[in-house]
């Protein structure tokens, strides 16, 4: 997979450093690679998470791996720095097996395994932290059912006393519906200082991240949360269950985004198109077209019914009936007879419509 650099968009950063938790096993996922790798509409977890924190203009950007570190390695963008859990113990001692790297100044932490993540959350986050004053802050978000999730418990005057993991929660805690997002803006050198210190005291025997706001609140420090306006884009994938949920909602995104560009989806909820893919306006895309990798698609061409594109390019004013291509390219105006595949090589003939 082509990996572009991470790009460094504003004047003023509001954190020095964007961590990335991706060093879990994904049990839940019962993986045979990385539970980062595993793609959402054409990219891994991780490669979706690292693209919405581009917009924060972060110096640096810090990416915890564990366990299959080598397989997820050669996927992160330029400017990456990677740091190595050699156990898994927590949130907590991921971010403290990143130590060394770290500035004191603060720091965006946030978890590898939320694909549908986007800039506008994260800078919401930020500009919620500079306008609260607070030493760090807490992306939350309201859901029906907080099962799974630390429940965050507020102050009278709306401040953030603590966050109290589901297994760990009395049942007071556990009726609380503003759960924890596992994403921070948090002073890095006195969150490390603090999970140094907070030990393993709870269910799991591991070091919470989230163990670091109470202690934090009671050093004398203010913590303050901002709720995500639109719970969905916040939600990890911890199951092949969730990622298929994950998968279905990106790519309405994605179908509505081209639409909105002047693109006929006959069928949305029957098309595929992956992140990468590039579309021009009057292409009509009949259903049952999945449309992968780097597919360009010219104006004036009509997909499908049953077609699939992969890495494929196609000239404009084209028709393209239940065919597969890969790596493929045509010419303009070229229509396709039905069920023609073509694997990496040129479609070399040219026909009128």
């Amino acid at each position: 997979m082509t990996s572009s650099s991470l790009t460094n968009t504003a004047a003023s950063p509001t954190v020095a450093a964007v961590v990335v938790l991706a060093a879990g096993l994904g049990t839940r996922m019962k993986p045979g690679l990385p539970k980062v790798l595993h793609p959402v509409c054409g990219l891994p977890l991780l490669r979706h998470v690292l693209r919405a924190t581009e917009a924060m203009g972060a110096p640096q950007t810090v990416v915890v791996l564990g366990h299959g570190h080598e397989q997820v390695e050669p996927y992160l963008p330029e400017g990456c720095t990677v740091a190595i859990q050699r156990s898994p113990l927590g949130t907590g001692h991921a971010l403290l097996s990143a130590a060394a790297m770290l500035p004191e100044e603060a720091v965006l932490v946030l978890p590898g395994d939320t694909p549908l993540l986007t800039s506008g959350v994260l800078l919401a986050l930020a500009e919620g932290y500079r306008q609260s004053g607070a030493d760090a802050t807490v992306l939350t978000m309201e859901l029906a059912d907080p099962s799974g999730y630390g429940r965050v418990i507020r102050g009278a005057a709306g401040e953030v006393l603590r966050i109290v993991e589901h297994r760990d929660a009395a049942p007071a805690e556990l009726a609380v519906k503003e759960v924890n997002s596992g994403m921070y803006i948090m002073p890095g050198g006195r969150t490390l200082d603090v999970l140094t210190r907070v030990g393993t005291a709870n269910s799991q025997g591991e070091i919470y991240l989230t163990d670091v706001v109470e202690s934090l609140v009671t050093e004398g420090a203010l913590v303050s949360a901002v709720k995500a306006a639109n719970p969905e884009a916040v939600l990890g994938v911890n199951t092949r269950v969730e990622l298929a949920e994950a998968e279905t909602i990106m790519n309405r995104r994605i179908c509505q985004k081209w639409m909105l560009a002047g693109v006929t989806i006959e069928r949305p909820e029957c098309t595929q198109i992956h992140v990468d893919v590039q579309i021009e306006p009057d292409v009509v895309l009949k259903p049952f077209c999945s449309l992968q990798g780097r597919t360009t698609i010219g104006r004036g061409t009509t997909l499908g019914p049953c077609s699939t594109l992969i890495d494929t390019i196609v000239g404009r004013d084209c028709r393209v009936p239940h065919c597969y291509l890969e790596g493929a390219t045509t010419g303009d105006a070229v229509e396709l007879a039905p069920f023609t595949v073509s694997r990496a090589e040129r479609c070399g003939w040219a026909g009128g419509l």
